[in-house]
């Protein structure tokens, strides 16, 4: 049990710090992505880039509060797996929209 509780402890606080490094590396540049997408979504363009254009901001508009939620309020679900997931979300969203600055 003590094993268990340790381990438990142990992935949490990986998982804290592993928010707390993309905090630091992608928060202000995903902020500024946002804003971005949301002014061009309002300026005129087809339909279809728009929706791909909206996706991104609304995955943008749930990804942020979490870089920004306290140590003692990050689900208890997000695991090694997840937060490694949401890292390789991000890069690719970044690079995505670096590439066509």
């Amino acid at each position: 049990m003590e094993n268990e509780a340790w381990t438990a402890e142990a992935e949490r606080n990986f998982v804290w710090n592993k928010l707390q490094t993309l905090r630091s590396t992608y928060l202000n540049n995903m902020i500024e992505l946002y804003g971005t997408l949301t002014a061009r979504s309002n300026q005129p363009m087809p339909a279809e880039q728009l929706q791909k254009l909206k996706h991104y901001k609304d995955v943008l508009h749930r990804m942020i509060p979490y870089l920004r939620v306290p140590q003692d309020r990050v689900p208890a679900e997000f695991n090694r797996d997840k937060v490694d997931a949401f890292e390789k979300q991000i890069k690719n969203i970044m690079e995505t929209f670096q590439r066509r600055r």
